[in-house]
């Protein structure tokens, strides 16, 4: 949730934005009109991609903001068409045959949309998804924030059904969604979310020598809700250093990642060929031998640009399955 409270109108969040051009003054002005609730040139740029949030220094969530004026003033997507996603995500009825486990897996929507990603030793725990596990997250992209906020404690519901004291969460967006979203929406957590990275890491220490070193040098495409915890990105260090996975230094990485351009494709919102050419390139140009991808949609916005450069995607935890000797990796 956006805090005026401690927004000290630095313009930080603007002038450091990537997808638009903001003086001092002018970011100044813009955020002093958008907590007055005023439409800015801000809305016809911000792509929901919620880098302001992390750029901010006081913990004001300024993209919070945004998004609730995009909502206010239907500035990406018309009400109909949010209406209509909604009812489409929608779950009717109750859950039958919960499972029971101090430990589960939450697999949202990718269970039966990316099965293959969810293969071998390491998801063998219970697992939950499909719809009434779903997070919303596509629904503040969609300048919709309060319809993902009205239906997490419905999914907070049904995986506290479960009696798990812990949670993994496969899907990156629904560990924003539990480890801060909810929590700043009031919705309390029963249970602990576990980030992906920290489950993998968790695995392959139980298995010590029996890891091998892939020693491949990568370049990670950052996911855009990962934005909202960006505490939990030790843990994708600590992956990589565990497989050997060199993270290269490079332009467009950490707090400076480039988001996939989905929503700016999507949006029409300029070119998001070119902005794809630039951040692969960035990777190539720094050594990187492959891409490695948290967020499904991120591998399939950037494989068309990253295969003409020969830069492989590669699943986040299929590092940890290659460096277990389950898969070998196309590099």
């Amino acid at each position: 949730m956006f805090r005026p409270e401690l927004c000290k109108l630095c313009g930080k969040c603007l002038t450091e934005c990537q997808w638009m051009k903001a003086t001092p003054a002018q970011a100044k002005n813009w955020r002093t009109e958008m907590t007055e609730g005023k439409y800015t040139p801000v809305l016809d740029n911000c792509i929901t991609c919620f880098a302001c949030n992390e750029t901010c220094p006081n913990g004001a969530n300024p993209c919070d903001q945004n998004l609730a004026l995009h909502e206010k003033y239907r500035s990406l997507v018309p009400q109909h068409v949010v209406e209509a996603m909604e009812e489409d995500n929608l779950f009717a009825g109750e859950v039958k045959g919960v499972l029971q486990a101090d430990r589960i897996m939450t697999t949202c929507s990718y269970e039966k949309s990316k099965p293959e990603l969810i293969q071998g030793q390491l998801y063998d725990l219970p697992r939950v998804g499909g719809k009434p596990y779903l997070c919303w997250s596509i629904f503040p992209h969609l300048g919709a924030p309060s319809v993902q906020r009205k239906h997490l404690q419905s999914m907070v519901d049904r995986l506290g059904m479960t009696g798990a004291k812990e949670v993994v969460c496969f899907h990156v967006d629904c560990y924003s969604a539990l480890a801060r979203i909810a929590p700043d929406a009031g919705i309390d957590i029963p249970f602990r979310p576990v980030h992906l990275a920290e489950y993998l890491v968790e695995y392959l220490r139980q298995y010590g020598d029996g890891v091998k070193s892939l020693g491949l040098s990568i370049a990670y495409q950052r996911p855009c809700t990962s934005r909202y915890t960006p505490e939990a990105e030790r843990y994708i260090d600590e992956l990589f250093d565990l497989t050997g996975a060199n993270r290269v230094k490079r332009a467009y990485d950490r707090e400076k990642a480039l988001c996939c351009t989905s929503v700016r494709l999507l949006y029409g919102k300029g070119n998001d060929r070119v902005d794809r050419e630039k951040n692969v390139l960035d990777a190539k140009e720094a050594g990187a031998e492959a891409i490695v991808y948290l967020c499904p949609i991120c591998k399939d916005m950037l494989t068309d640009v990253a295969s003409e450069h020969s830069l492989p995607l590669i699943f986040l935890g299929d590092l940890a399955r290659a460096a277990l000797g389950e898969i070998r990796l196309p590099v």
